[in-house]
């Protein structure tokens, strides 16, 4: 490296190259912290993100990563710029690479709010018809706050005086200030993934200014809300103070005593209406037996004179039964004898004619054999028949015909002559 002298002093000779890296070591030794207002906000392939910090007509050049900066930074916010000044190369550009972004007076703070509401208002993470009712009477809870804040402390004081003997177990996270979104979704993730999980969260802290209260504005501490499967109670600052953490809630509480009073029952109330409930339940008790026995007397008497008058009714109608028994037995006797005497004279009757009808039948089965073809042919009689058909006339026959002649003891064949009878 080449020096000169200037004012008896020597001074190097830098190439531009090494001027830039020079300057670089020089300003880059520790990192600087800006406050400006955001202008000419750009993000690039949706992974870079451009911006210049401004005061006036005085402006610094930004450049960060899309997903280490908060979202919702838009122009005209006043932000606090965190990171480390630097000469680029090729464009002799000065800027600052920037490490973290924290936005600074209410004016930024509310215009993020609004935005990052819209956001989440859009995705449904407000619903009501997703929110879940709390438990009534739970024996574990989760508790997310600082263990030095006054909130934690009257949350606690209240939920004793209330309820006692309850299962806490209280993560400590910072609640504002570098760490405190971390922190939080750190525990709702313990809560979430712990073999014994609470049956309710309580994410709680003390009022403040909005900045104070910007770590429950925070996105990522929203989505660990609405993400978490144990029902959470939020109570945040004081009555007028909201965030996005109470809107994301299955139960938002306006302070964080309320939010004591929410999530348990009053011993001494739960004991009076039990006392009431249990004098009332006596009392109708009381009440409902005497009419019992009441209605059981007036049943009594009613089922005795039905009792009576049934009983005599049915002796009545045993008399009645047992007259009509009688007389039904005499006529049955009657009718029993008078029977035997028709089944004697019919049995009679039909032996006679059993016997005429056997006597006709004979002399007739005698007749139709007397009058039977065998018979007949007997007595010299025979049939004449040619190829299996009876010959009944003589006009029928001619001469040189085959025919059979059936005696009663077999056939014979014999040939027509005319005029001439042959026999064989």
């Amino acid at each position: 490296m080449e020096f000169v002298s200037e004012n008896g002093q020597e001074v190097p000779i830098f190439s531009v190259h090494d001027f830039i890296e020079y300057t670089n070591l020089l300003i880059a030794r520790k990192p600087v912290v800006v406050e400006g207002e955001i202008g000419s906000y750009n993000v690039s392939q949706n992974k870079w993100v451009f911006f210049d910090l401004k005061e006036g007509d005085a402006r610094v050049s930004c450049f960060g990563v899309l997903y280490q900066l908060p979202r919702g930074l838009v122009d005209g916010m006043t932000v606090r710029v965190t990171g480390t000044p630097r000469v680029h190369q090729k464009s002799g550009k000065f800027s600052i690479t920037v490490d973290r972004v924290e936005m600074v007076g209410e004016g930024a703070l509310k215009k993020a709010f609004e935005l990052t509401k819209k956001k989440l208002q859009a995705e449904g993470l407000f619903d009501v018809s997703r929110k879940r009712l709390l438990p009534q009477f739970p024996q574990t809870i989760g508790i997310i706050a600082s263990r030095e804040s006054a909130a934690y402390t009257d949350f606690m004081r209240i939920l004793n005086q209330r309820w006692g003997g309850l299962n806490i177990e209280l993560v400590h996270v910072k609640v504002q200030g570098d760490g405190a979104v971390e922190d939080i979704v750190n525990a709702f993730r313990y809560f979430n993934t712990d073999q014994t999980p609470a049956e309710v969260l309580v994410l709680t802290r003390g009022g403040g200014s909005m900045e104070d209260l910007h770590a429950f504005n925070d996105e990522q501490v929203a989505r660990a809300v609405f993400g978490s499967k144990i029902p959470v109670i939020c109570g945040v600052g004081h009555e007028r103070d909201e965030s996005l953490a109470d809107y994301v809630a299955d139960v938002r509480a306006a302070t964080p005593t309320h939010a004591a009073t929410l999530i348990v029952p009053d011993r001494d109330e739960i004991n009076r209406q039990l006392s009431n409930n249990a004098r009332t339940m006596y009392q109708y008790i009381d009440g409902s037996l005497e009419w019992n026995r009441n209605a059981v007397a007036r049943y009594t008497n009613t089922l005795e004179s039905a009792a009576t008058r049934t009983l005599h009714d049915f002796l009545q109608l045993e008399k009645r039964f047992m007259f009509r028994l009688e007389s039904f037995s005499q006529h049955a006797i009657h009718l029993d004898t008078r029977l035997k005497g028709y089944t004697q004279r019919i049995t009679s009757a039909m032996e006679r004619s059993y016997e005429k009808g056997t006597q006709s039948i004979d002399q007739l089965r005698k007749s139709l054999l007397h009058l039977g073809p065998g018979e007949v042919l007997k007595r010299g009689y025979s049939i004449v028949q040619r190829k299996g058909k009876t010959i009944t006339t003589a006009e029928s026959l001619k001469a040189g015909e085959t025919i059979d002649i059936r005696f009663h003891d077999g056939t014979r064949q014999a040939k027509t002559l005319s005029n001439q009878q042959s026999l064989l």
